[in-house]
């Protein structure tokens, strides 16, 4: 995977799907973390799974090409300097119309709205279960694909 922080082909053992997913579309994952959380990787197991393809990168070395090749980007919220959320969707924008979400676990409405109003198209909590966020990235692609494939 180019630009990926983590090597996740050992994950992707076989599980029961949960729903069926869209076969063969092309999630990306942007993150500022270092290593996988244990729920990053029940999701990208269930991703897997279903034929859907999963990148995780880091949000400041995502490429263009990356960008757009997506069918659905996942962004983490990350309030490490501030501003940055406003600019990387900025550029997501920029470079592309693809389903924009972006994952937190608690920032404020004057936050969530600057991500709204820079071009995300959904918020959605990280304490979400697993099965609620693959159906949430499923529903977004039956939508996004038919036109756009």
């Amino acid at each position: 995977m180019p630009n990926s922080l983590f090597d996740l082909s050992k994950l992707a053992k076989s599980d029961n799907a949960i729903h069926t997913g869209i076969g063969g579309a092309r999630i990306v994952w942007l993150r500022q973390r270092n290593r996988m959380d244990d729920k990053g990787q029940e999701l990208y197991r269930h991703m897997q799974n279903q034929g859907l393809s999963l990148t995780v990168t880091d949000v400041f070395d995502v490429s263009s090409a990356e960008l757009l090749r997506a069918d659905l980007v996942l962004l983490d919220a990350f309030d490490s300097v501030e501003g940055s959320i406003e600019t990387v969707v900025a550029r997501i924008r920029f470079e592309s119309k693809v389903p924009l979400v972006m994952l937190t676990d608690g920032y404020s409405t004057e936050q969530l709205v600057t991500a709204l109003t820079a071009g995300a198209d959904a918020i959605w909590s990280l304490n979400t279960s697993v099965e609620v966020l693959l159906v949430r990235c499923n529903a977004l692609l039956r939508r996004w694909l038919p036109a756009n494939r």
